[in-house]
């Protein structure tokens, strides 16, 4: 849903660039009439798309959202599903570093710890 509100935003804007582009220059009657026939299943979309929202029941499941916008309530869930994509990357970003750690000799160990442990027994040794 909420990759769909962001795509609709952008064809809106693209819309409302294309008439002003359009108005420029010479328009024939037959490309505003397409460009408006855009505009119209563009407002569609935008209806469906709000309806869609309201069926997902967002005020029935956070009755403390009920008094809050539309737009706000999208935007906040907007923010919360990039909250918990950057979380699933920070996740796979500290997998790694465990990885790199264990491949060095241990994850409770510093990097570069048993190397210097090693040169010192090597050198006791002599």
């Amino acid at each position: 849903m909420l990759a769909l509100q962001a795509d609709l935003d952008s064809s809106s804007k693209l819309l409302q660039l294309a008439r002003a582009t359009i108005e420029k220059g010479n328009a024939t009657p037959s490309i505003l009439d397409a460009l408006g026939s855009l505009e119209r299943s563009h407002a569609k979309l935008m209806t469906n798309a709000k309806a869609l929202y309201s069926s997902l029941n967002v005020h029935d499941r956070f009755p403390e959202l009920t008094n809050v916008s539309l737009d706000f309530v999208q935007t906040l869930l907007m923010a919360w599903d990039l909250k918990i994509n950057i979380r699933k990357r920070a996740i796979g970003s500290f997998f790694e570093w465990d990885k790199l750690d264990r491949a060095v000799g241990g994850k409770d160990k510093p990097l570069g710890v048993t190397i210097v442990i090693c040169s010192l027994l090597h050198l006791r040794h002599h």
